[in-house]
C-alpha cells in the first residue's frame, strides 16, 4: 500500500503541484482535481464504496428492506440438546431462523419444521445431494418435498447442493449438469411451494470455479456463502489461518452478486479449541464473532441473513472434522461476546411479512477489496464499475476500454474510456504451501472515470461514497 507523507502547510502546495503535473502527464488531470488532502493521516488502504441507485431495487422473496435475519444451526449441539428455545434464552435474542441439513432422497422434515415455528422461527433447510446429481429428476419425491415445504405455512429457504465449488462434493465436477439440475430443483419448488426461496451457497475457498456453476439471476433468490475463522487451514499446523479476516473471506462474493441479490452468510464459525495444537483461545473466537457481525450493517447492508455454526465438531461422528470447536453455548464469554455482537436491532428476530410480494425500495450497495491507491490516484477494478454501477463495457480495438452509462429520458448515454492499469491485490488467504494468494486486478482511476459518467464522487478518509 502506498502511504501519505506528513506534510507542513509550507510545502503542501508545492507538492500538490507536482503531484497535479505528474497526473496531467498521464492524462488524469480530473482525478487530481477531484481528489484534495483532507487530512495527513495515512490510510491502510481499507476501501469501502458507497453506491444508491436511485432508480429502486426490486426486494428478493422473504427479503427484509433493511437488516438481517438473525439465524442459527444448533442441532448438533449436545450442551442445549439441541433446543432452539434454550439457544435463544442463552444467547439473549430469538433467532428468526434455524436450519438443519436434509439428504437429497429423504423426507421433508415436517416435524422439524413445526419445531422451529414453535420457537417462532422460520426454517432453512440444507438440501444435499450427497449421492450425485444422477439422483435430482422430475420425479414423485422431488414434487412430494416441495409441495410438503408448501405447506409450512412460513418461509421456508432451500439451500439446494452446496459447496458445489469444492471438490469435497459429489456434484463438483460438472457446471452445466449443476446449472440444469439447479434450474430444475428451482421450477418445481417455485411452483409448488411459493412461500420457499432458494439460496444457491458457495465456501469462501476457492473462489476460482465460483461463478461457472451460477445459475443465472432469474434461477436464484438468495447467493449463500459459508466461511469459518480457523486456527489452521484443514487441522495442518503448517498452515496457519489465525490471521484471517472473516470480513476479506466475505468480499469475493459479496461484490460479485450482492447488487442483484440478497446475501446470505449461511454458515459461520470460529473456533475456541483446536485439536491441531490442543490450545483453548476463546479470546480468538469472541474477536472473530465481534468482527464479523459488528460490521455487517455499515460495510455490508446487503447481508440480508447470517447463520452461526454451534457445534462441536470434536464430538461428532466425521472423523476428518474432528479438529475444531464452534459451539458457543458452554462457554460464558463466548455467549457473552455473541450477546454483545447480536444485540442491534439490526438483527432481525422476525421475518418480512411482505416478502412473497415483489416491492421496490431504495438500498444502499457497498463494493470492498477492489480499490488501490497508485502514485496518489485510486483505482477501482473494472467490475465495480460493471457490477456495483451496472455499466456496459465495450474493449475497443487499441486495447482501451469504454464504459457507458444509460441514458436518462431526453438525455445522450454517457461515456468513459481508458486503459486498464493492473495490480495484485491480497485475497487475505493464503495457499496449501502457506503462501499468500494474490487477485488480479484490472482497472480505471475511480473519481475521474465515475465524473466523467456524470457521478458524483466524495472521498472521507476511507470511504468513498458515489452519487447519481
Amino acid at each position: 500500500m502506498h502511504r501519505y507523507l506528513k506534510l507542513n502547510r509550507s510545502s503542501l502546495w508545492l507538492c500538490a503541484a507536482i503531484v497535479l503535473l505528474l497526473l496531467l502527464h498521464k492524462g488524469a488531470a480530473k482525478e487530481a482535481a477531484s481528489l484534495t488532502v483532507a487530512d495527513e493521516t495515512p490510510r491502510e488502504g481499507n476501501w469501502t464504496v458507497y453506491y444508491q441507485d436511485k432508480g429502486g431495487y426490486q426486494l428478493a422473496k422473504w427479503e427484509p428492506e433493511q437488516g438481517a435475519y438473525l439465524g442459527a444451526y444448533v442441532v448438533q449441539d449436545q450442551t442445549i440438546h439441541a433446543n432452539m428455545d434454550t439457544f435463544n434464552r442463552l444467547t439473549g435474542k430469538k433467532h428468526a431462523s434455524f436450519f438443519k441439513y436434509v439428504g437429497y432422497g429423504s423426507p421433508y422434515p415436517a416435524e422439524w419444521v413445526q419445531e422451529v415455528i414453535a420457537a417462532g422461527g422460520f426454517p432453512q433447510i440444507a438440501w444435499e445431494p450427497n449421492d450425485g446429481l444422477d439422483q435430482v429428476k422430475d420425479d414423485n419425491y422431488l414434487r412430494q418435498f416441495a409441495e410438503a415445504a408448501g405447506k409450512s405455512g412460513v418461509p421456508v429457504f432451500i439451500r439446494f447442493a452446496s459447496e458445489m465449488n469444492g471438490t469435497w462434493t459429489l456434484y463438483s465436477s460438472d457446471p452445466d449438469s449443476y446449472i440444469d439440475k439447479w434450474r430444475l430443483v428451482y421450477r418445481v419448488l417455485h411452483d409448488k411451494a411459493p412461500n420457499a426461496a432458494m439460496v444457491w451457497t458457495v465456501l469462501n475457498v476457492p473462489e476460482k470455479p465460483i461463478e461457472s456453476f451460477y445459475p443465472g439471476d432469474a434461477y436464484v433468490d438468495w447467493v449463500g456463502i459459508n466461511m469459518y475463522s480457523v486456527k489452521y487451514h484443514d487441522g495442518d499446523i503448517k498452515r496457519p489461518a489465525g490471521q484471517e479476516d472473516p470480513l476479506a473471506m466475505l468480499d469475493y462474493v459479496y461484490n460479485l452478486y450482492s447488487r442483484t441479490k440478497p446475501i446470505q452468510i449461511s454458515e459461520f464459525g470460529a473456533t475456541h479449541y483446536n485439536a491441531t495444537d490442543g490450545l483453548s483461545d476463546t479470546g480468538f473466537a469472541a474477536g472473530k464473532i465481534s468482527r464479523l457481525y459488528s460490521h455487517l450493517e455499515q460495510l455490508y447492508p446487503r447481508v440480508k441473513a447470517v447463520y452461526y455454526f454451534d457445534v462441536n465438531n470434536l464430538t461428532e461422528y466425521n472423523v476428518r472434522r474432528k479438529i475444531n470447536n464452534y459451539s458457543i453455548t458452554a462457554e460464558p464469554d463466548l455467549l457473552r461476546a455473541y450477546e454483545l455482537a447480536t444485540a442491534s436491532p439490526y438483527f432481525l428476530s422476525g421475518y418480512y411479512a411482505g416478502g412473497t410480494a415483489a416491492t421496490t425500495v431504495n438500498q444502499t450497495f457497498t463494493n470492498r477489496g477492489n480499490i488501490e491507491e497508485l502514485d496518489g490516484v485510486i483505482y477501482a477494478d473494472i467490475s465495480l464499475f460493471t457490477q456495483l454501477l451496472q455499466l456496459k463495457l465495450d474493449v475497443l480495438q487499441d486495447g482501451n476500454v469504454r464504459l457507458t452509462r444509460r441514458s436518462q429520458p431526453g438525455e445522450a448515454a454517457r461515456t468513459a474510456a481508458g486503459k486498464l492499469t493492473s495490480w495484485q491485490a491480497s485475497s487475505g488467504y493464503t495457499d496449501w504451501l502457506n503462501r499468500p494468494v494474490k487477485r488480479d486486478n484490472e482497472g480505471l482511476p475511480l473519481v475521474q472515470t465515475a465524473e466523467t459518467l456524470g457521478y458524483k464522487v466524495k472521498i472521507s478518509g476511507n470511504d468513498i461514497v458515489i452519487t447519481a
